[in-house]
């Protein structure tokens, strides 16, 4: 075979690689673009006049209308509702890791009759949307005078997230050496200290997953927020925009400005647990 046909049989793959990379490159383009300019609308309507944004919805603002921020904080009551949602994601987290880490790594190590049937309640508890228990949650609520509670709907925004927890989690268990374990047994160390000293140091990522899944769901949420906060000294950011766009539903400046302050939380504890959460994605997926 000589040199020139070789070129001409390796020509048509070469074309071929370079635009499957181009497409692959495109596709990822145009998700990065249908991702991110949504967010940076509302950047940018939070940055305008209210002229600016009637006349010009689309595109960047010619000035910077920064006094946008502090009237939405002002008209919104942004900063009680802050506090509270704040108050709200601090404690269901808390009770949420704590709850859930030692459940998740009893059922990846530990032998118990029943094992399995609670696996499965698990994961049938993660087909249950809390809008069909509506009805039901709320008696309970009011019952155990957990309604217009911000500590009450913490411990009921830990519990609808606990069975996704404790699954992550538990896959996440079962991706650690057991050899760890065993040589701490060997040194005299109990099942709690195991879990503790041993587990959880290795267990980070899976946690950082948890808890940057758990906030993004409790922080926006809306419904349970709806149900069980009617006093507007307890409402959190997702009832506080609603009530702000139903007032002045024509200040759509001011109203992506409050949207803008609430999403950058968001965005922050992605942003300094990206690493972690890299890392729990790929270490979860590795086994389950």
């Amino acid at each position: 075979m000589t040199a020139t046909t070789f070129d001409e049989e390796r020509a048509p793959r070469d074309l071929g690689k370079i635009l499957e990379t181009a497409g692959v490159y495109a596709a990822l383009s145009l998700l990065a673009l249908q991702t991110i300019y949504p967010l940076l609308w509302v950047l940018f309507g939070s940055l305008k006049t209210k002229g600016g944004m009637m006349n010009n919805i689309w595109g960047p603002p010619r000035s910077l209308e920064l006094s946008n921020y502090s009237e939405a904080w002002r008209i919104a009551g942004m900063g009680d509702r802050i506090l509270n949602s704040l108050t709200v994601t601090a404690l269901a987290l808390v009770v949420l890791v704590v709850v859930a880490t030692p459940c998740a790594y009893a059922l990846a190590r530990l032998r118990f009759r029943g094992r399995a049937i609670v696996l499965a309640v698990i994961v049938g508890a993660m087909l249950v949307p809390p809008q069909v228990m509506a009805i039901p949650l709320f008696v309970v609520a009011a019952k155990l005078k957990m309604v217009n509670s911000l500590f009450g709907i913490s411990i009921i925004y830990a519990a609808t997230s606990l069975p996704l927890s404790v699954f992550i989690l538990r896959s996440f268990f079962l991706t650690l050496p057991t050899e760890l374990e065993d040589a701490a047994r060997v040194d005299g160390a109990s099942r709690l200290d195991i879990l503790v000293k041993v587990m959880l140091p290795l267990a980070r990522p899976g946690m950082a997953l948890v808890t940057i899944f758990a906030f993004i769901e409790i922080w926006n949420d809306f419904f349970l927020a709806f149900l069980l906060l009617r006093q507007p000294a307890v409402q959190t950011i997702p009832l506080g925009l609603v009530a702000f766009f139903q007032q002045y539903d024509s200040l759509w400046n001011l109203y992506f400005a409050a949207l803008m302050m609430t999403t950058l939380p968001v965005i922050l504890i992605f942003v300094l647990m990206q690493r972690q959460f890299i890392a729990g994605i790929t270490a979860g997926a590795t086994k389950g």
